[in-house]
């Protein structure tokens, strides 16, 4: 009797021991997978990292801080039509930007994108404040593809934070920045946005 019960005992010890060990292989790929698609939601100076997974590895792309009406949207840079800013780009974030000169024959359906080119320092492609988009999505005209404008503050201004592209147009009519326009167009999808001032559109992420 006593041989027997040992024996039932071993055998269901060693069934709750499969069972768990299934469902520990059942379970990992899911851990890995949640993992695998984190992004930061907090970013500070510089990019932070987006890991997005594939069939056979996972890919870390950097995330851009950047502004529209004042608050904070991620994107990440795919494609630029210029070597020279796709190199400096590609240095910033540390990770390889594809150089497209096709997207300048893209005549429609193009946003604005402002890079500072001096101003307070922050995470912006130059080593200064964030970038300023004029669209984001849920936007009826919100487009990946921008077309880049250089904004500078003049000498002797006090430069401070333009989060949008109406308090660009503010600086740059009381004669405090100069805007350059450029011939360059970049591939910056946005993955993560805190909607607008008005608050027709509510913040969202991809």
């Amino acid at each position: 009797m006593n041989d027997n019960k040992k024996t039932k005992t071993k055998t269901k010890t060693t069934t709750i021991v499969a069972m768990i060990v299934i469902a520990s292989i059942i379970a990992s790929p899911l851990v890995v997978n949640k993992l695998a698609f984190a992004a930061a939601t907090t970013p500070t100076a510089g990019p932070t990292m987006f890991k997005l997974t594939t069939p056979n590895a996972p890919v870390v792309i950097p995330l851009v801080r950047g502004l529209y009406d004042g608050k904070d949207i991620l994107l990440i840079t795919t494609e630029v039509s210029d070597k020279a800013m796709k190199d400096q780009i590609g240095n910033f974030t540390g990770f390889p930007v594809n150089y497209d000169a096709n997207l300048t024959k893209i005549s429609q359906g193009i946003g604005n994108l402002w890079i500072f080119k001096n101003g307070v320092k922050g995470p912006g492609f130059k080593g200064f404040q964030a970038s300023v988009v004029d669209s984001i999505p849920g936007d009826p005209g919100y487009t990946p593809l921008w077309k880049v404008s250089i904004a500078e503050w003049k000498t002797g201004v006090t430069p401070t934070i333009l989060g949008s592209d109406d308090a660009i147009a503010a600086a740059q009519t009381k004669g405090q920045i100069t805007v350059t326009p450029t011939n360059v167009v970049v591939n910056c999808p946005i993955l993560q946005w805190g909607g607008n001032k008005d608050n027709t559109i509510p913040a969202g992420h991809i």
